[in-house]
């Protein structure tokens, strides 16, 4: 570190400048492909870094590395269900948690918490310098560790979420004030290959009388098509890396050298077709191991099968055990908004049941003190509903109250249950203005999604929006040729392109550009329908824009509502916009920035 670094290591704000620049960032092409090379050998190279910070997590050197680690993957309610589980385990059995989740949706800090809260900028920027100061003291023998011929070095400072889990590793190891007793982690991306997929279930030196053993608990929300580019095309494959989670002996067991998938499926079937006929009791009783892994009731057949047998093939790890909602009887309220909250809560009530169990050998908790901590659990972002400044009508000088619904719904299944929930919060006897910002990742298909939100017609303006910081893809923003030809709803948009005359016009200079064209192609084709009897279409979208950001969006729908003709049906005192924010977390968090939201008033109201 030079001179000038060495004036900034305490600094924040150049912390967070370091994290999205090069040092952490692959931009380029050629840097986003020699990341994307050392994905298979996540492990073998966070091991490397661990061990030079004297993080060496699994060898029993470091003690000040707490017992008691939540890990949990899937494709939905990852940090909900953390979220849950750390409101559970301080609040309910009083012990201090640290907690590492992604995205965050307004402030990078919002990553690393402890006791529920991000932690603060100097807890942030000593974080990054020392972690930074230490790995970089390895220069040269970074130089020569390429983990095989074929792999580049290994760079002396990690990329942008392998450098903050170390961070927070480092932050939850070294805390003081308080001294932590659980660490809640959620995956990146998959699990199997994931940075946080570093504390092994099992380890000798902890099951010593003098030493409390290591409690791992590991869960599974549900499994659904997402990041299908990297972790597969079908539910079965991604539920493989998903299960990652579940190994023992990870070093030697997941690498660049495991076979992949394909070595996984040909033992998997031929262990599939020889127990088609048991039942689920049976598959899920092999193992003699205690239960210290969970997955969510809601998973289809075939994932909860992958799991089975991904655990019943390591030796270390017990037994699978499904949990459905009736580990919620004794606990109506859940504290975070929707139905499908309900499944994440009772993943993260068997979680917290079973750790406590071994943990503190304590009784079950009583029915009171769980719900209480499951009706203080806040998680944002997940409908999540923020109340804005209201807007007058000139036109009729009527008074409208803004609700701004957010949820970073970015698949299929999460997206129609976005849906019921912004129809439920934003219908009523209210005459109400309702409009829609999206955006999702290039790296997915949205017709899925864009499909479920135009069959809803649900709202007259519609705007495509880029956000204010998403990562880094060497992929080009474009609609794929396979789109065109892929089914929804038994109907495919080329289909949709022919009965319009609209040709192949989808694709843009601009990814909103390219969403806002297939929104218009939903229409002309739903106008077509219309025209010959087959389908009406219960209202039309008065505007459709693309290209601006959130905080612009929201301006014009305020003036856009502001100079609409009201007619006598408006004139009345509830009248309402609601503005619907889905497609992403990265959306959700530009929207919450642009309204000036900040998770630390909302902690303490809440609380």
């Amino acid at each position: 570190m030079d001179n000038h670094e060495s004036n900034f290591t305490e600094d924040y704000d150049e912390a967070v400048k370091a994290l999205l620049s090069p040092l952490h960032q692959a931009t380029s092409p050629d840097a986003i492909r020699a990341s994307a090379a050392r994905r298979t050998n996540t492990l073998q190279d966070m091991q490397i870094y661990l061990q030079r910070l004297g993080l060496d997590v699994n060898s029993g050197q470091a003690e000040n590395i707490p017992k008691l680690i939540f890990h949990v993957t899937g494709t939905k309610g990852k940090g909900s269900t953390l979220a849950l589980c750390e409101s559970i385990l301080r609040n309910a059995y009083n012990l201090n948690t640290g907690m590492f989740t992604s995205p965050h949706l307004v402030c990078i800090r919002e990553r690393i918490r402890v006791n529920g809260r991000p932690i603060s900028k100097v807890m942030f920027a000593n974080a990054y310098w020392a972690v930074r100061r230490k790995l970089e003291s390895f220069h040269d023998e970074s130089e020569v560790v390429t983990n095989g011929n074929d792999l580049p070095p290994l760079p002396v400072l990690p990329g942008y979420f392998r450098m903050l889990t170390l961070m927070a590793i480092h932050t939850f190891c070294h805390c003081q004030s308080p001294t932590i007793d659980a660490i809640l982690l959620e995956v990146g991306m998959g699990g199997r290959y994931d940075s946080t997929n570093v504390f092994e279930p099992s380890i000798p030196y902890l099951t010593s009388q003098s030493i409390p053993k290591r409690i791992l608990v590991r869960g599974v929300t549900l499994i659904d098509y997402d990041h299908m580019r990297v972790l597969g095309s079908t539910l079965e494959q991604i539920a493989w890396e998903k299960g990652g989670i579940f190994l023992s002996n990870k070093l030697a067991n997941i690498g660049r050298n495991d076979g992949g998938y394909s070595a996984f499926l040909a033992e998997y079937e031929a262990w599939a077709k020889m127990n088609e006929n048991r039942e689920e009791r049976e598959l899920s009783s092999e193992s003699s191991h205690e239960t210290s892994v969970f997955a969510s009731g809601n998973n289809t057949p075939q994932v909860l099968n992958v799991l089975r047998y991904i655990i019943n093939s390591d030796s270390q790890t017990g037994r699978l055990e499904v949990v459905d909602n009736s580990f919620l009887d004794d606990y109506p309220a859940v504290g975070l908004q929707g139905d499908h909250q309900r499944s994440n809560a009772a993943l993260a009530v068997a979680m917290c049941q079973y750790a406590m169990k071994e943990y503190l050998a304590s009784p079950r908790m009583s029915p009171q003190m769980m719900q209480q901590a499951l009706a203080l659990t806040f998680w944002p972002g997940r409908c999540h509903s923020v109340t804005l400044p209201k807007i007058i009508n000139i036109d009729s000088g009527i008074e409208a109250s803004v609700n701004l619904r957010c949820d970073g719904a970015h698949t299929a299944i999460s997206m129609n249950v976005c849906i019921d929930w912004f129809r439920s919060v934003a219908s009523g006897d209210d005459k109400i203005y309702r409009a829609l910002i999206f955006n999702c990742s290039h790296e997915r298909n949205p017709l899925p999604l864009l499909h479920s939100l135009h069959q809803s017609k649900l709202f007259h303006s519609v705007y495509f929006c880029h956000a204010d910081f998403e990562r880094p893809s060497m992929l080009a923003k474009r609609l794929e040729e396979q789109w065109y030809t892929q089914e929804i709803a038994g109907i495919t948009l080329e289909h949709m392109c022919n009965v319009v005359d609209a040709g192949k016009k989808c694709d843009a200079l601009t990814w909103q550009e390219t969403l806002a064209n297939v929104w218009r192609i939903f229409n002309l084709y739903d106008q077509q329908l219309n025209i010959t009897g087959e389908k009406n279409s219960d209202e039309s979208i008065e505007n459709i824009s693309f290209g601006m950001n959130v905080k612009a969006a929201l301006a014009s729908i305020r003036k856009e509502f502001s100079g609409i003709h009201i007619d006598e049906q408006w004139n009345n005192e509830n009248s309402r916009v609601e503005i619907c924010v889905t497609g992403s977390l990265y959306i959700v968090g530009s929207a919450l920035e642009a309204v000036g939201w900040e998770e630390s008033n909302v902690i303490d109201k809440h609380n």
